[in-house]
């Protein structure tokens, strides 16, 4: 006689835990975090204005203030060797002047925001008021680049054709820069610190020919434009990542994404959560698929046997 039903049902449930959990670890990425700091001590970055550029013991965070035509620069250096990445910050804008901007990214050692190698992110305040931008120029000085402004034509890349979106001074935001080699991508998704809804994102196609960069930096570097004009603010827990291709394919879900836009046209990408605290270097990965897989095999088997036993 089989197994009573009432014994069966526990079974049951527990396969039916287990085969999913199996499916979704196959999304999982695999990240190493090569540098973050939360601010809590002081981080010891490099800059030539300590005055205005500064971790600021008080708050637990780094405060900056820039102005054009004063070659303000602000680096940490990083083991970066051309992998795909994921930089991320929070950015607490205070003020940004009318011609003046907040520039954050990866970069080489000139850290000139207008000439290569750099993937940077800008919080600008200028003739369509306070947009942001992803900016890649290449070793070759080609760049490539789009604002939140619609429609806005470009020397290269295609313009951003959606509704166009203006940051305020006050609001905190969370900021994550991307680039794929695989993929040959570099993008940005810009979203709320407060309640982590999307504000903002865009990818940019065909990057390629990318040098040497050896560090996150801020500058003004190359930016001549109102030396009157500033922008100030404080940033908190960034953190850098190289992600590693996953060796699975992926398995694409309809929940947890937010739309983004690839070369003026919308497409789907993972959402983006604010960190909220920074930890040791680690390597990060999801659960392993042979463990799950066993784990569902071995569910099914003993319901199998249990099931016909007499």
């Amino acid at each position: 006689m089989g197994l009573p039903r009432r014994h069966l049902r526990p079974l049951v449930l527990a396969f039916l835990i287990l085969a999913p959990a199996a499916v979704m670890a196959t999304a999982a990425e695999v990240s190493s975090v090569i540098y973050s700091t939360d601010f809590s001590s002081d981080p010891g970055w490099v800059t030539n204005n300590p005055y205005t550029n500064h971790w600021d013991e008080m708050t637990g965070m780094f405060h900056y203030y820039l102005r054009d035509s004063t070659n303000t620069f602000v680096y940490k250096k990083i083991p970066y060797n051309g992998e795909s990445f994921r930089l991320e910050y929070d950015l607490f804008p205070l003020r940004t002047d009318f011609q003046s901007s907040f520039r954050l990214g990866l970069g080489n050692r000139d850290m000139v925001i207008n000439q290569g190698t750099t993937l940077i992110s800008e919080f600008e305040n200028g003739p369509y008021g306070n947009i942001t931008w992803i900016r890649v120029i290449d070793q070759s000085n080609q760049r490539r680049e789009t604002s939140s402004y619609s429609g806005q034509s470009y020397s290269s890349g295609l313009p951003y054709s959606g509704p166009s979106v203006r940051f305020s001074d006050g609001t905190p935001y969370h900021v994550v820069i991307e680039y794929s080699r695989e993929q040959k991508t570099a993008g940005i998704a810009i979203s709320f610190l407060d309640n982590k809804s999307l504000f903002w994102g865009y990818t940019l196609s065909n990057i390629v020919n990318l040098g040497p960069m050896d560090r996150i930096y801020i500058s003004t570097i190359g930016d001549f434009e109102n030396p009157s004009a500033a922008a100030e603010g404080d940033i908190d827990n960034v953190v850098m990542r190289l992600v590693f291709p996953s060796t699975v394919p992926e398995t694409p879900t309809a929940t947890s994404s937010t739309t983004m836009v690839t070369g003026g046209e919308p497409r789907t990408s993972p959402a983006t959560q604010p960190m909220t605290s920074t930890a040791p270097v680690t390597t990060t990965k999801g659960t392993p698929i042979p463990a799950i897989l066993a784990i569902a095999a071995l569910a099914l088997g003993t319901l199998f046997v249990l099931a016909t036993r007499r």
